[in-house]
């Protein structure tokens, strides 16, 4: 992805990144959290934003104008925990309708400028298969090449 990002910090020991969301009418605080899956070798991607009174959610709406900066951001921070971490697998799907939806159309946009980092998988049922633009997935999967 050759979209500007923001800058983001990793805390190692958890896997945790971290990042702010600009506009001129807020920052929101996010947090892109990794969390292994009982085999070892895959995590599970979940990004939240961080609320005012502290709580993380993953449902809510921010609209802060900036949807392109923030998935660029996120793409750039699998790329730095794949570089940790090369052989795993990194998992996710949306957490409704919509953002689901959104994942795959950002991943069809930009999969010419992934493949060249990534394989890029879709789940059904506990099989993956390689991404195809219309696919429904339930999860999809991405791993460094």
């Amino acid at each position: 992805m050759q979209e500007e990002s923001y800058p983001f910090t990793c805390s190692r020991q958890e896997f945790r990144y971290k990042f702010v969301s600009v506009s001129e009418w807020k920052k929101i605080n996010k947090i892109v959290l990794f969390t292994q899956i009982n085999d070892g070798n895959s995590y599970s991607l979940a990004l939240f934003d961080i609320l005012e009174d502290g709580l993380a959610s993953a449902s809510v709406e921010s609209n802060n104008g900036d949807e392109r900066l923030v998935l660029a951001t996120v793409i750039k921070i699998i790329d730095h925990f794949l570089s940790v971490k090369p052989d795993c697998l990194v998992i996710f799907r949306g957490s409704d309708a919509r953002r689901h939806r959104l994942y795959r159309v950002v991943i069809t946009r930009e999969l010419p400028d992934l493949s060249k980092t990534f394989q890029v998988y879709g789940i059904i049922r506990d099989k993956s298969f390689r991404f195809k633009s219309n696919g429904l997935y339930e999860f999809y999967m991405i791993r460094k090449l």
